[in-house]
């Protein structure tokens, strides 16, 4: 499988999984690549084990019942050395394919010789088929790019001898297996020539090499070497936390539990598991609205009059009133000071003359309000004090 190369400044291409509940994943590794019309995506292929011609099969999901087309090239900036790929021209590696909307993968039209110790980039542009004018609103999920290896090269699978293992491969159709994600089962008869033609390349049986956090032992799957990997641990060696899940560690990774208002996916930073939140959301799920504002996940601002900036996220009312107001939304005085606090009225809370003012030993008030009529100063006297 080639790597997808993730560069940051490619805003025509994000990362999504699809929700999957009660549905196939029909997605490997990381998730998709949801890529826009016209846009570009690379691959990076280093880890070739044998110098062979390969089929690139590409693994894709359309959006709309639209086709697609890929301009592909390959590249590398090594040239090749072996004597069975060392004399390909540049000339030989760009084409057209077509991708049907009807299909979930396709086998580019022709092979590509791929040897080890040399990287090479496999780079496609995406784009809506027979139309010249780009849609920013279509998009297509690219799944991943394999390289199926051509067996008919490798010691064993050629000449007379081996036609009985060729007409096997082929009658149970083997390598078919291999295009579909996820693959089914292998019938007996492929597991143990599948098995043959991966000894063949590797030179031998490989290790499982398990990673010693994400794993539960040291041993893997005598058919592909899957480890067993921890709880939403992933890979063939449980070496990465699996899409939506976070901090890989001794006990595995954490769902993200992104909020579903709030966050723009599922996914979330793979160390400390920050979401990516809507306008208007904070906090690592984003399931809270932004500092002066309230009533997630339909945030709106505090409604303070001017006199606070923060209100409870969840019933609205304002906290810590200034300027001596209070109420719900800090619209009316606090006792011992008279006015009209509302913003845009012009007045503010002055204390009532009862007589002094509160907080001084010569005030005797409780409250106080002005007059409609006369607009006098009316006070409540605290007990035991009257105002004649």
């Amino acid at each position: 499988r080639a790597k997808l190369c993730r560069c940051p400044a490619q805003p025509d291409v994000e990362e999504v999984v699809r929700d999957s509940a009660g549905r196939m994943v029909t997605w490997t590794g990381l998730g998709f690549a949801r890529v826009r019309d016209g846009a570009g995506l690379t691959f990076r292929v280093d880890n070739v084990p044998y110098a062979m011609d390969y089929e690139l099969l590409l693994r894709y999901e359309p959006e709309s019942a639209e086709d697609w087309e890929a301009v592909v090239s390959v590249s590398s900036r090594v040239l090749p050395t072996s004597p069975r790929c060392g004399n390909l021209l540049p000339s030989e590696q760009m084409y057209r394919q077509s991708l049907p909307h009807s299909q979930r993968y396709v086998l580019l039209s022709r092979p590509f010789c791929f040897e080890p110790s040399t990287p090479y980039e496999v780079t496609m542009r995406l784009q809506r088929a027979g139309v010249t004018q780009r849609h920013p609103g279509a998009f297509i999920l690219i799944d991943s790019l394999v390289l199926l290896p051509r067996v008919s090269e490798l010691p064993g699978f050629h000449g007379a001898e081996a036609a009985a293992r060729q007409e096997e491969l082929e009658r149970y159709q083997c390598l078919e297996v291999f295009h579909m994600a996820p693959p089914h089962p292998l019938a007996e008869a492929c597991a143990r020539l599948v098995c043959s033609v991966s000894a063949l390349m590797h030179g031998g049986a490989l290790p499982c090499q398990c990673d010693p956090q994400g794993s539960r032992s040291s041993e893997c799957q005598v058919q592909g070497g899957q480890c067993e990997c921890k709880p939403h641990v992933i890979g063939r060696r449980c070496d990465h936390c699996a899409p939506g899940s976070f901090g890989f560690g001794p006990l595995g990774c954490s769902p993200c539990t992104c909020s579903p208002e709030g966050s723009v996916s599922q996914l979330c930073d793979k160390v400390s598991g920050q979401c990516r939140c809507q306008p208007g959301t904070v906090g690592r799920q984003c399931d809270q609205c932004q500092p002066g504002h309230w009533g997630f996940p339909a945030c709106r601002p505090c409604q303070c009059n001017g006199h606070a900036e923060e209100c409870d996220p969840r019933t609205g009312t304002c906290l810590h009133c200034r300027d001596h107001t209070s109420g719900r939304h800090c619209e009316r005085c606090q006792d011992g000071y008279y006015g009209n606090p509302v913003l845009g009225s012009g007045q503010q809370c002055r204390p009532c003359p009862c007589p002094g003012y509160p907080g001084t030993r010569h005030y005797h008030g409780s409250a106080c309000h002005a007059d409609d009529e006369t607009h006098h100063i009316v006070c409540l006297c605290a007990p035991g004090y009257t105002g004649e």
